[in-house]
């Protein structure tokens, strides 16, 4: 039988719980006894060590498994030996943060562990008792996935206490990611999720790059996104299965800009490398994005042309509207270059929803940065330059944006930590 646990909640890179309680001990001891000493010998034979501190074949066998049952794919030799690498990876993060968060005397209490738990049964609809007995039938050691479980509890603890303090969003900030908000209504929005995995050095480029194709390869298999995501990911974004959510261009790097350009909803692009490493990108769905409640300031110089003027006239006019251009530089003055260019029509045209406008001038105001005067527009009696002197959206929540902020800070804060813990480890692979 198959299964794929929902929403599923492990992520590469928490700490690992070093020292096996009893039951584990026990759950060990009944599987030894029922195989050969030579295969039991096997399973103790250390697979990695971690600062002096052992990674077990065993502990690989059942994180593959785990990664294997959480993505709903049929186990076969070749799947096994296409995931070790990511999870070999994964679990070696996990001891060196297991180390760090000892070494800064951070722990997890038990009451949150089983919460965790608890969680994730809920999700999957079942009791605690009967989701662990599900794990257990699948071949796994129920002490496998509290372990994996604690790893990602102690890693967002060690997080939050450790990098949290350091992180401040300023009001410019907020208003700025507002501003593009509000610039790009009207805009394709794009529901993305990802799968990120880093590169801390060039001598890892090759390999990274591999892991990833592996993981397309899973994707095109019959994978689901969302756990592979849950399960490799290396981005905050982890947790949510990779969910990036609702983007505009430029909201992204520019890299994952261009290959969201040229994909159609529900398919998968990359591996797209960055400065930071390599994406798998899922494009969900795209649509247009809607004006909303945007209000616009905008003032005008309109200089007259009639719609029957002879070429000399549209020169002229063209050449004067190129000079009036250049002398606008910001909201402040427009009224003396109004006045000067001695055309009714020029002035300040007050505030107006953005729906309301017509559609040729919808697409140039929605994105005209804050007083920056636009290409000359065509309009009934002449050319026209408009200046948007403030944008308004009353429907955004900036609260939610500076939380999003935040996040994008301790993403970026995290990983540089975790490259700092990897370059001073000692780490010796050994299959």
């Amino acid at each position: 039988m198959m299964m794929r646990f929902t929403d599923w909640s492990y992520r590469p890179g928490g700490a690992r719980i070093t020292r096996l309680g009893r039951s584990c001990v026990l759950a060990v001891g009944l599987l030894f006894a029922a195989l050969s000493p030579g295969h039991a010998q096997d399973l103790l034979r250390a697979a990695a060590v971690v600062n002096d501190e052992i990674i077990s074949m065993l502990d690989l066998n059942m994180r593959v498994r785990l990664a294997i049952l959480a993505t709903g794919q049929r186990e076969s030799a070749e799947l096994r030996q296409r995931v070790s690498a990511q999870v070999m990876r994964g679990l070696i993060d996990e001891r060196l943060q297991a180390q760090e968060a000892e070494r800064l005397d951070i722990a997890v209490p038990d009451d949150q562990l089983d919460s965790a738990v608890d969680q994730l049964a809920s999700r999957n609809k079942m009791t605690r008792e009967g989701f662990l007995n599900v794990v257990q039938q699948q071949g796994v050691l129920k002490e496998s996935l509290l372990e994996q479980i604690h790893a990602q509890l102690i890693w967002r603890t060690l997080v939050a206490r450790r990098l949290r303090p350091s992180v401040h969003v300023s009001e410019e900030e907020i208003q700025e990611v507002v501003n593009r908000i509000v610039s790009n209504r009207g805009s394709t929005l794009r529901r993305v999720s990802e799968i990120f995995l880093g590169v801390d050095s060039v001598l890892q480029e090759g390999d990274v790059r591999v892991n990833a194709e592996r993981l397309i390869d899973q994707l095109r298999a019959g994978a689901d996104f969302t756990a592979l995501a849950r399960q490799f990911s290396q981005s905050a974004t982890a947790p949510q299965g990779g969910e990036i959510g609702w983007v505009q261009e430029g909201q992204l790097a520019p890299e994952l800009d261009a290959a969201l350009a040229t994909m159609q909803d529900n398919t998968v692009a990359g591996p797209v490398r960055t400065l930071s490493g390599f994406h798998v990108l899922l494009l969900r769905e795209s649509r247009k994005s809607p004006l909303g409640d945007v209000s616009l300031h905008i003032k005008q110089i309109l200089l007259p042309l009639p719609d029957d003027a002879t070429d000399q006239q549209q020169q002229e006019v063209d050449a004067r509207v190129v000079e009036v251009g250049k002398q606008i530089n910001g909201c402040d003055g427009m009224e003396d270059i109004a006045t000067e260019a001695g055309t009714s029509g020029s002035g300040d045209l007050g505030t107006m929803k953005l729906g309301d406008l017509p559609a040729p001038i919808q697409s140039i105001v929605r994105s005209l940065p804050i007083g920056q005067a636009s290409e000359p527009i065509r309009v009934a009696g002449g050319l026209s330059v408009l200046v948007v002197c403030e944008r308004t959206d009353a429907g955004i929540d900036r609260e939610a944006i500076r939380e999003q902020l935040v996040n994008g800070q301790l993403d970026l804060l995290s990983r540089r930590y975790m490259r700092d813990l990897r370059r001073s480890a000692n780490v010796d692979i050994r299959i």
